[in-house]
């Protein structure tokens, strides 16, 4: 029987394969890092993006209103009822005509006056009670 010695050859291959192997790992590791840092970037980009997206349509909803409204108060109908109400004008030929109560009436309508101050001398907190109170 021949004894079979382990050749020189194949244990340096062995041992390259290994070296060989651990240089790929470390590439793989690199790479690996690399990547993982830009997919976790580009999932916060995506999160903003649909953020923003979200806003965007919510300001598009109420630009949408406000030219809504907008478009309902420049109307003609809108503005004439401004115009009388507010700046007591009328149209030619039309004759403005005020309501007063009857003669039944007249205490019902008139508003409470309230009695006036004597002039009486006052201590500095009673007439800031009397400021913010009365």
């Amino acid at each position: 029987m021949t004894q079979q010695t382990p050749q020189p050859g194949r244990f340096r291959r062995l041992l390259g394969l290994k070296r060989v192997l651990i240089a790929n790992l470390a590439v793989f590791a690199v790479i690996a890092w690399g990547f993982s840092g830009e997919f976790l970037r580009n999932r916060e980009m995506q999160k903003e993006i649909d953020s923003l997206q979200t806003e965007a349509s919510g300001l598009e909803n109420k630009n949408a209103e406000l030219a809504d409204t907008s478009a309902r108060a420049s109307s003609r109908g809108v503005l004439e009822q401004e115009a009388r109400t507010k700046l007591n004008l009328r149209k030619p030929g039309e004759e403005v005509v005020v309501v007063s109560p009857g003669p039944g009436h007249e205490g019902a309508d008139a508003t409470p006056v309230r009695p006036e101050a004597k002039d009486e001398p006052r201590s500095n907190p009673a007439r800031w009670w009397h400021y913010f109170f009365r």
